[in-house]
Order: structure tokens, then C-alpha cells, then sequence
């Protein structure tokens, strides 16, 4: 490849090749690799926030531009007795604190697919979102989300609702997808350390393996998932549950250890139209307080004709923490639309409202807005 020589060539004028032999690096190209991702932007507009004294709205922007980037890096071969060797990397388009995204390799054959690397759950793999028209906007986990309601909020994992379970995050891990049969099909992964993202080798720190005693980590994440896909005469059906269970490497003073939960899905198309829901519930979840569990779970609706795409959805969040005075609920209500200019091209749109319901005693405030945006997403 082009940029392999030109990297050769240079390694080779500063001195540092081993002309002995050639580095691992340096090895006879298994996989050729190519470029991915996408680009989304939007400006999010907020029409009513409380921002009386103290309260989350205040000396907040009413108006907001913002962007997700990321691109992949991957490519694969299918070798002469079958078996598909791949590769990816993802990369953030903006600065981060975790620049590489997800970076994994995958074997795959008629026995199914053993994937290793920094990637999702098995119960993240196979979850669904609830059902929206927009790539950007969304009531369950959407790329942008503009309302200030998250002083002191979180749910452990993002700042807005959230049914895709993943404890361990992006954390190095080994995941088994199995074949398709009848429509059904499963997934397997266990983690580890969450800690483990990123890390390459005994090198990167001061030993083999990282520490089993961090405050906040979780280790020895297993989690497994089942679906079923299927036409059904017309009827689409897709459904399916997870599970997942890790560890508390060092729990905080009258904590359970071991932190679990399970999600699923259930989504019927027709004839353009999709109604489904999803559902999250994770059990000892964060380290804000002992006990504390959530409960997040939704509907959407959308209807496809031509280029155009519209929906309706809702979703609802329980959060409870060890103290009942510091429980939240949060409800997020979107009406959503897109244009499709072309394959993976397309214009957004939202409005909606959403909501923090803090309980009385409770060191967050009580908020709601009012929001809408406009964007747009170009899949490469």
C-alpha cells in the first residue's frame, strides 16, 4: 500500500529500521484497509428552561451547535478455506479523553463470529433502541441531547436515558456471536477489567496485568444476549433480552459487589409503519450510593413513505440512589422527522420536552425544557 511504503521509506532515512530483519510491523499485508464512519451536526434551539437562581437553566446558552465525527478504519479477507479475517478501528473526530473509540479483530465462518478488542457488550450488540425517526436526535441515547438538566445528574453511562446495557463499556473483551437459525441467534462476551480499554501490553504500565482493587471499577463483566429477527408473511417482528453481571473491585462502605441487570426489546413493522419499546434495569449501578438501582424503559413510533421518515417517541428514566430524598426521574418526549437526500445521507429534525423530577430534600432542582433541532448526518 502507498501509505505503508511512504512510512518504510521514512523509518528507513531516520535510522530506525532494523535492517536485520523487518519488524513485526512491518509484515506482509494480511487485511487492506479503508476508511468508514460518519458525520453528524445539528443546532439545537431551546425555546423555555427554568433558570431561576440556582437552578440548573441558569446563565445557560439558548442556542447550540454541535458535531459527532468518527471514523473507521477496517478492512477484511476471506482466506482459501473459508475463514474471514477483519479488522477495525474508530476513531473520535473531535479531541477526547478516549480518542480511539472501539478497536477490535474479528475470525468469522459458518460457526459464527469470535470477535477480540475494545468493543460493547454482548447485551449492548444485540439491544435496540426505541424507535425514532432521527440518526442525531432521540429519546434513548441520542448523539445530541441539548437541555441543561444535569447538574449533578447521571446514570452512570450517558446524562440522558439509556436502554443499551453495557457495564463494562468499551473494555477489551472477547465476544462469540453465533449463527442465525430460524431467526433466532446469541452473543457472549466477558470482560475482564473495565480498565482494560486501550491497553496493548505490559509495556503501557508498571505490570503484566492492571490492579483488582480500583475504587469504582468493575470487573469480570460476563453478559450474553438472544434475539429473534424475522419476516413474518408481511410482519416484521424483532425481539430480544439480555443479561449482565460484574464485579465491584472495591466497593464503597455497605455496597453490594455485585452489580447485574438485563435489557429487551420488542419492535413490529409494517407496511412502513414500526411500534416497539425497549428497556434497561441495572441493579448496584454506581458508586453515588450503596443500593442504588435504575429502571429506564420507553415506546416510539415511526411511518416510512418514499424519502421520509416520521415518529413519535417516549422514554422514562427511575433513578434511585441509597438516600430516597436523592432519587430522579427523567422523561424525555420527541416528535422527530428526516429527509433522505440520498444512501446515508439525510436531514433531521426535532421538537420536544424534557423533564427532571427530582424527589423533595433532593441536591438536584427539578427542570424542564422545551427544545427543538435541525442537523443532518453523512454516513462514509
Amino acid at each position: 500500500m502507498k501509505f505503508a511504503l511512504l512510512g518504510t521509506t521514512a523509518l528507513v532515512s531516520a535510522g530506525l529500521v532494523n535492517v536485520a530483519g523487518p519488524p513485526r510491523a512491518l509484515a506482509d499485508s494480511g487485511v487492506e484497509l479503508g476508511l468508514g464512519g460518519y458525520y453528524g451536526a445539528a443546532a439545537g434551539l431551546l425555546f423555555h428552561q427554568d433558570d431561576g437562581s440556582g437552578e440548573p437553566g441558569q446563565h445557560t446558552r439558548d442556542l447550540a451547535f454541535r458535531q459527532d465525527v468518527e471514523v473507521y478504519i477496517q478492512g477484511s479477507t476471506t482466506l482459501d478455506n473459508g475463514l474471514t479475517v477483519g479488522v477495525q478501528l474508530q476513531l473520535e473526530g473531535q479531541q477526547s479523553d478516549d480518542q480511539i473509540d472501539e478497536v477490535y479483530a474479528y475470525f468469522k465462518g459458518g460457526w459464527g463470529q469470535l470477535r477480540f478488542g475494545s468493543d460493547d457488550d454482548a447485551t449492548e450488540q444485540l439491544g435496540y433502541l426505541i424507535p425514532n425517526a432521527s440518526y442525531n436526535f432521540g429519546v434513548d441515547s441520542p448523539n445530541f441531547d441539548f437541555a441543561n438538566d444535569h447538574a449533578g445528574f447521571t446514570n452512570g453511562n450517558f446524562q440522558t436515558n439509556d436502554t443499551l446495557l453495557d457495564i463494562s463499556g468499551d473494555a477489551t473483551k472477547i465476544i462469540y456471536f453465533s449463527p442465525t437459525f430460524g431467526g433466532f441467534s446469541f452473543a457472549v462476551s466477558f470482560a475482564p477489567d473495565r480498565r482494560g480499554e486501550d491497553t496493548y501490553s505490559y509495556w503501557s504500565g508498571p505490570g503484566g496485568t492492571t490492579s483488582s482493587n480500583n475504587t469504582g471499577q468493575v470487573q469480570n463483566v460476563l453478559s450474553a444476549a438472544i434475539e429473534f429477527d424475522q419476516d413474518l408473511n408481511g410482519l416484521g417482528l424483532a425481539s430480544g433480552i439480555g443479561v449482565s453481571e460484574g464485579q465491584w473491585e472495591n466497593p464503597i462502605p455497605n455496597q453490594n459487589r455485585t452489580t447485574w441487570g438485563l435489557n429487551g426489546h420488542l419492535d413490529l413493522s409494517f407496511s412502513g409503519f414500526t411500534l416497539g419499546g425497549s428497556m434497561a434495569y441495572q441493579s448496584n449501578y454506581t458508586t453515588i450510593g450503596a443500593g442504588s438501582d435504575f429502571l429506564i424503559y420507553g415506546v416510539g413510533a415511526t411511518y416510512n413513505w418514499d424519502a421520509w421518515t416520521v415518529g413519535l417517541s417516549w422514554s422514562h428514566g427511575d433513578y434511585e440512589y441509597a438516600s430516597s430524598t436523592d432519587d430522579d426521574d427523567l422523561d424525555i418526549v420527541q416528535f422527530t422527522g428526516r429527509y433522505d437526500l440520498g444512501p446515508g445521507i439525510s436531514l433531521d429534525a426535532m421538537v420536544g420536552v424534557n423533564s427532571l423530577d427530582s424527589a423533595n430534600g433532593s441536591t438536584r432542582t427539578d427542570y424542564t425544557a422545551w427544545e427543538a433541532g435541525m442537523g443532518f448526518y453523512i454516513g462514509f
